[in-house]
């Protein structure tokens, strides 16, 4: 009964954090609809099979013009870049603290991790860390599980938003281009 307590407390603490972090990055990554002007298509008023069959080939030759003269989606708009790095970036460095604090608390097994200072790195890291170490087990009884994902958060974060980041160069650049 205690455990079962326990676990329902925990979810009713990751429910809010979920629903916000949900939010968040909705709105981060939420892309304007492209502005693309179209003319209205007219069918063709005959409709013999031989007209048909023109009219066709070349409505199909317009549509494929039309589609190589319209710039790709998000090509010169990139209003979305910045606050995609907003979230990314803070997001990036929450996790990559509590995978370090995973890694101090792992040389100390005697602490209960459901405890309170304690699971607060450890309710958000463990369903992540519990998936990797079925991939990477203990090395010599050490969990280096924690240690793997500072190494991968970091990654990302260096290709998204470091200095040379893909982020960072659409954002100077101004798009796809």
């Amino acid at each position: 009964a205690r455990a079962r307590s326990a676990s329902a407390a925990r979810l009713r603490m990751l429910r809010p954090t979920s629903l916000l972090l949900s939010f968040a990055v909705c709105a981060a990554l939420r892309l304007p609809p492209p502005h693309v002007g179209r003319a209205p298509v007219q069918p063709p008023t005959l409709h013999t099979p031989t007209t048909a069959h023109a009219s066709a080939h070349a409505w199909l030759l317009g549509a494929s013009a039309s589609f190589a003269l319209v710039p790709a989606v998000g090509a010169s708009d990139v209003s979305w870049v910045g606050p995609t790095k907003l979230v990314l970036g803070p997001l990036f460095t929450i996790f990559t603290l509590l995978f370090l604090f995973r890694t101090i608390l792992s040389w100390f097994p005697k602490y209960d991790l459901n405890a309170f200072p304690y699971n607060i790195a450890a309710w958000p890291t463990e369903p992540i860390l519990k998936g990797t170490r079925k991939v990477i087990p203990p090395v010599a009884g050490v969990d280096i599980t924690p240690i793997v994902w500072v190494a991968i958060i970091s990654f990302f974060s260096e290709i998204l938003l470091g200095p040379q980041g893909l982020l960072t160069i659409i954002q100077r650049k101004g798009g796809f281009q």
